[in-house]
């Protein structure tokens, strides 16, 4: 992993560089599984959550060099939204780090949680196997969007901070 990446929260003005990034991810490994409904509903729901920041959600961005090369959004402290890392710092630690980064500011929080949920793009599924989540539900289609519900289940927080 690049020793020079931090991980913190998407500060005003970042917004379209985000965007860019979730666009790039999703045109590259997502897309292909949607309709074109889907398509639609998917960029239109992130508009929202990346400009207008629902008071519910946070994004957490991972920088190098001045670059955002990933970003997490989370709703309520315990969903995933949007988590998209550039594909040239992908297969890294950049995913997991954020990950970690952004469950740490979940529990910081919201103490009481005790899983993170996903509706995983297909693509993603392997991936988020490999940070520890588990597929709760078969594969499912809504808004022309397919997804693979999965949960992560958190340590408590008296076990992390003992």
């Amino acid at each position: 992993m690049n020793d020079s990446m931090s991980y913190r929260l998407m500060k005003p003005g970042e917004e379209a560089e985000v965007f860019s990034l979730v666009e790039c991810g999703f045109n590259q490994f997502v897309r292909d599984d949607c309709t074109q409904e889907g398509i639609r509903e998917f960029f239109r729901a992130t508009r929202v959550m990346v400009f207008d920041q629902p008071p519910n959600h946070f994004i957490m961005v991972a920088v190098t060099q001045g670059k955002i090369v990933g970003m997490i959004d989370m709703k309520e402290n315990c969903h995933i939204c949007l988590f998209f890392v550039d594909s040239s710092y992908q297969r890294q630690g950049v995913g997991k780090a954020l990950l970690d980064h952004a469950l740490a500011y979940c529990l910081r929080n919201t103490p009481e949680v005790t899983a993170i949920d996903v509706h995983s793009s297909l693509f993603a599924v392997p991936i988020y196997k490999k940070l520890g989540f588990r597929q709760t539900k078969p594969e499912q289609i809504r808004n022309g969007i397919r997804f693979v519900e999965m949960v992560k289940q958190l340590q408590p927080q008296s076990a992390i901070f003992g």
